[in-house]
């Protein structure tokens, strides 16, 4: 990476929306060096995704929590730790919740997790208590996040069903649709921005 490329990705981290063309005029370069730059960056697994930053509240995750797990022990050793990791790695593809799954230096299991409300957050820890594995575990409930919340994913599992159809009608969806005829015909060039 160069000073264009590390340019190029501060952008998109700010906006990851933005056009090449606009891109290329403010790093002062061709639009298709924008191009190119994007390419590499993505072959090289350097930038893996374009995605949307969540707000969680605003789509009904109403409490989030770091929680640390400690497993009983199992066996000495080197195995202890290969069953931490895989123990971690069940939790995070076993629970939507779960948004975030490490081994720390402490040997204990680190998550970040999302919840509807109490009694979803409930549930979760009931079954945590269940587990035959796991020795305890603490948890820190989250009040504000000041910064991260790209840590959140949008999970349409977790939302309530009643909530669907509350942002949009369908008359909204033709109206979009109309609108967008309109844009084109008129040929003006506009942009747009969805919040969750």
């Amino acid at each position: 990476m160069d000073k264009v490329d590390i340019k190029l990705l501060t952008a998109m981290e700010q906006n990851s929306r933005i056009s090449l063309k606009n891109l290329a005029r403010d790093l002062d370069v061709k639009t298709s060096t924008i191009y190119h730059r994007l390419h590499k960056l993505k072959e090289s697994n350097i930038l893996e995704k374009f995605t949307i930053e969540i707000n969680p509240k605003a789509v009904g995750l109403n409490r989030n929590c770091i929680m640390s797990i400690r497993l009983k022990k199992m066996v000495i050793g080197k195995l202890d730790i290969m069953f931490l990791e895989s123990f971690g790695k069940f939790l995070a593809e076993q629970y939507e919740e779960v948004l975030f799954s490490s081994v720390g230096s402490d040997e204990m299991i680190w998550i970040i997790a999302t919840f509807r409300d109490d009694k979803h957050f409930d549930h979760f820890q009931s079954e945590i208590k269940s587990n035959p594995y796991i020795e305890n575990f603490n948890t820190i409930l989250i009040n504000n996040i000041l910064k991260g919340n790209k840590i959140f994913k949008f999970l349409p599992n977790l939302l309530k069903h009643e909530a669907e159809g509350d942002y949009f009608s369908d008359e909204d969806e033709d109206e979009k649709k109309k609108g967008k005829k309109d844009e084109k015909d008129d040929e003006v060039e506009s942009s747009s921005e969805i919040f969750f």
